[in-house]
């Protein structure tokens, strides 16, 4: 098992089934621009997308495993904007328009993976996260309303359950208790 730690933004949390259990896939933009896709089988409280975080991963048959995960201090959360496309552009490079809080710009795509990433039809909503900088505006992640929504879908679910679990443990302690004491 070799082990890396990296220190980057969380871009994408998808929750996915494996065998029956729940494990979510993480996409990791470090701070040198590098992708990553990790896999955790729990979620600090803490964590939600544009988070940044000090990770450790180990691969484990050619799949990387999150070990240890703490958040980064001394860097600020992403900005998560509902982004509506207006235009996009496929010439030299690719050029993406819209427009973001009623404001319009244009920016320049020069990630293979986020050209990938973008709609096949215009006008289109999705979910941009942005790191900005002395340089400008730049994209790291495009996330379609649909992924959007099972996120955060699955954040409230995951929030219930938490809030659940203390007054479900509670309920079967006692349940515990008075089966011992029948026994007295």
């Amino acid at each position: 098992m070799e082990e890396r730690k990296v220190a980057g933004y969380i871009t994408l949390i998808e929750p996915r089934t494996r065998r029956g259990l729940i494990e979510y896939r993480l996409r990791i933009v470090t701070l040198g621009g590098e992708r990553i896709t990790a896999y955790i089988r729990e979620l600090p409280p803490w964590l939600k997308l544009g988070t940044p975080a000090d990770i450790t991963v180990v691969s484990v048959g050619g799949k990387l495993l999150v070990d240890r995960i703490s958040r980064k201090s001394g860097l600020h959360e992403l900005r998560i904007a509902p982004t509506i496309i207006d235009e996009i552009t496929r010439e030299t490079f690719t050029v993406m328009s819209g427009r973001i809080d009623d404001k319009f710009f244009s920016i320049p795509i020069l990630d293979d993976y986020l050209v990938s990433r973008l709609p096949d039809k215009v006008p289109s909503k999705v979910y941009c996260i942005f790191s900005e900088s002395e340089g400008g505006l730049r994209i790291l992640e495009l996330i379609s309303e649909r992924e959007y929504r099972i996120f955060t879908n699955a954040r409230r679910i995951l929030n219930k359950i938490i809030g659940n679990e203390k007054r479900i443990n509670e309920y079967v302690k006692g349940l515990l208790e008075d089966y011992v004491k029948e026994f007295d």
